[in-house]
């Protein structure tokens, strides 16, 4: 199972109805934090989470809704005596939010991405896969995918030892992947398998950004699509102009993707809570399995 808690679902003004932005995935025995706002630690201690449990922090830009909780949240790591280590993950720059304390009781991880047009895997550890690709706003973005991979189908470990397949493959195989044999043979999923699908789960996160094929491109099949959905329509000159999406731009993006849930966030401190359907119907017109972000949502696939 993976979930999805929205600490924030603002843009860079909060009020009362919307924190700046923050989403939480939990998979596994990961805890991924997505652009950790000012406010982060208390927003975490609200839906009883410890900074503590957090394996990744994932920035996507360094505008200050996106980032100034980062420097806040590692120190509230080091006074709540910390020992694993913790990986941050932002664009070029991201060190220099990530000073490392003094007498640290943990390691702080940095992966620093440069600028990439073509999707990139960041990081694969266990059943976890991390991407990228650097998306238009006013200074590097990079979107995000976190992916869950599953067993894509029934092993039949007969079939394998048949075919002479060392147990050692047997793991990559039902994964979904392609092996070659140390005596050249190429093993695919289908040859031992049977009720193959597509078992992997994806949530892409947009971070601020421009519609565009690097967004359609990095979501595509996703399970969840969390979009920048900073403005209504009626303000799509400034929505390009400040490098933003509009609810519309969203769930265009979502429909070419063909990802099975579009979720809009990041609205703009000018949309009240009274505007919430505003966002719904606008890109439910064109994306019916979409909804409209709310602070402390929670979402499971």
């Amino acid at each position: 199972m993976l979930k999805i808690v929205f600490l924030g679902s603002g843009g860079a003004i909060p009020r009362p109805c919307r924190e700046l932005p923050g989403v939480l995935i939990e998979v596994d025995r990961y805890r991924i934090l997505i652009d950790p706002s000012e406010g982060t630690v208390r927003r975490l201690e609200s839906i009883g989470v410890s900074p503590l449990k957090l394996t990744h922090i994932m920035v996507t830009h360094l505008h200050a809704d996106h980032v100034n909780g980062l420097p806040g949240l590692l120190a509230t790591m080091l006074m709540l005596n910390r020992v694993t280590p913790v990986t941050v993950i932002g664009p070029v720059g991201i060190s220099d939010f990530t000073p490392t304390p003094i007498n640290s009781s943990f390691r702080i991880n940095i992966i620093e991405l440069k600028p990439a047009s073509e999707i990139t895997l960041i990081e694969s550890v266990d059943n976890l896969e991390l991407r990228y690709v650097t998306t238009y706003h006013t200074v590097q973005n990079n979107s995000y995918s976190v992916t869950l991979r599953r067993p894509i189908g029934t092993f039949n470990p007969d079939k394998a030892r048949e075919l002479g397949i060392p147990v050692i493959y047997w793991r990559r195989i039902q994964m979904g992947e392609t092996v070659v044999l140390p005596d050249g043979r190429v093993i695919e999923p289908t040859m031992v398998m049977s009720n193959v699908g597509n078992r992997s789960l994806t949530v892409t996160y947009t971070g601020d950004t421009s519609p565009g094929d690097g967004v359609v491109k990095l979501a595509r099949g996703s399970s969840v699509l969390i979009h920048d959905s900073t403005y209504l329509p009626n303000d799509a000159k400034e929505a390009e102009s400040r490098g933003h999406s509009t609810c519309l731009d969203a769930a265009l993006d979502a429909k070419e993707a063909g990802v099975k849930l579009l979720i809009l966030t990041h609205m703009s401190f000018r949309y009240g809570y009274e505007y919430y359907w505003d966002f719904l119907k606008c890109a439910g017109g064109i994306f019916p399995h979409t909804l409209t972000a709310r602070d402390n949502m929670i979402i499971e696939i």
